[in-house]
């Protein structure tokens, strides 16, 4: 199920949004929601790590995709279901297409998807302004 997908244009570069992305311990300061973020190992696929948000248990997660300078996919496990987050980007005249994409996946998906969408959707376009001024 499909909770919210928003882009943003700017003219800063792949290569200057790639190192905010990978930053992981650092989310905390464009995404004003976490209080902890943090990966077991090198950015890239298969790296399990664990985020927590104000007000939230610890979540484990896991990087399921990352192609430098274009697609990051992480999950969040919930209980009987998770959260799957989409970060991609494509560099298309001077300007860079910046995307976030959240769904919830599993057999409780409904129940997360109404108990977090809202927040989710309201969400998601303040994180990326603040994002896109960290590079």
């Amino acid at each position: 199920m499909r909770i919210i997908k928003h882009t943003l244009e700017t003219k800063a570069t792949p290569a200057q949004i790639w190192n905010v992305w990978k930053d992981v311990e650092n989310w905390k300061k464009w995404d004003q929601d976490i209080e902890l973020s943090q990966i077991d190992g090198p950015f890239q696929a298969g790296t399990m790590g664990c985020t927590k948000f104000i007000g939230t248990p610890l979540f484990k997660t896991l990087l399921t995709q990352v192609e430098p300078f274009k697609l990051v996919v992480q999950e969040a496990y919930l209980s009987f279901a998770k959260v799957v987050s989409y970060q991609s980007m494509k560099h298309i005249a001077g300007k860079t297409q910046v995307t976030f994409e959240v769904e919830i996946r599993g057999p409780l998906s409904l129940f997360f998807a109404c108990m977090l969408g809202r927040f989710i959707k309201k969400k998601i376009p303040k994180e990326m302004e603040e994002m896109l001024k960290r590079v």
